[in-house]
């Protein structure tokens, strides 16, 4: 029996949109808008390592959950996309809870940039928190990685946006200043709200009920009322 323990340095480091947990998006892919760069750090910041790279539209990202290292694993979770009720074992799922927090996700490689001694890979779909470790990159190559006819059980089709999202004045103020900063700021928004961050628990059975989420360093408010999100506010220090 194989009891080794294995020891694995970050090669790199997240630079997300996303500040907390909360309104990450469940899987990569679903917010278009998402983007984010990975900044190699060293000694793995050597360019020989990443020749050819730039040749590929997408990659896989192999990740460590940081923010849940200390916690315990889980044998069952529930997963949101079975309504955040229904237990399943973690071994079916995509949960963070796992004995070892590895995540891994299929992300669009927008452009590499090399300048002096760092590199960054600019990504966009992405589903990751801010300063998220990375612990490997790998070409996504289509023919194997695209599996045809596949059994997906609970998750056989990406979910659907099905919220309208709309603003109150203060919130377009806030969008105008911060798309001088941040272009594309109100699709990201638009496009994260859309899929309901809400706990699949909340969306039965909350109404009107104040909600708030990070994206860079600002907080987003908003209130749900059935099929509509109505951004309240966005805090600009």
């Amino acid at each position: 029996m194989a009891t080794n323990s294995f020891n694995f340095s970050p090669i790199g480091l997240v630079h997300s949109c996303y500040h907390e947990k909360f309104g990450v998006p469940r899987q990569s892919n679903l917010v278009e808008a998402a983007k984010a760069s990975i900044e190699i750090i060293p000694p793995y910041n050597n360019t020989d390592a990443f020749d050819g790279l730039e040749n590929f539209s997408h990659i896989w990202v192999i990740f460590c959950f940081h923010q849940h290292l200390a916690h315990e694993w889980k044998a069952k979770v529930r997963p949101p996309r079975m309504g955040g009720n229904q237990r399943i074992g973690v071994f079916a799922s995509r949960s963070s809870f796992r004995p070892n927090p590895i995540g891994m996700s299929a992300v669009k490689l927008d452009r590499l940039e090399i300048s002096e001694q760092k590199i960054f890979l600019h990504i966009s779909g992405q589903d990751f928190i801010d300063q998220t470790p990375v612990l490997d990159i790998k070409p996504y190559i289509s023919y194997a990685d695209a599996i045809p006819d596949t059994n997906d059980a609970y998750a056989n089709e990406a979910p659907c946006k099905k919220l309208k999202v709309s603003y109150e004045q203060q919130a377009k103020n806030a969008i105008e200043k911060l798309s001088q900063q941040y272009p594309g700021i109100k699709s990201l928004i638009d496009e994260t709200l859309a899929l309901d961050p809400r706990p699949s628990y909340h969306s039965q059975t909350q109404k009107q009920k104040s909600y708030g989420m990070k994206i860079y360093d600002y907080d987003v408010k908003f209130v749900v009322d059935n099929d509509h999100i109505r951004v309240t506010g966005i805090s600009i220090p």
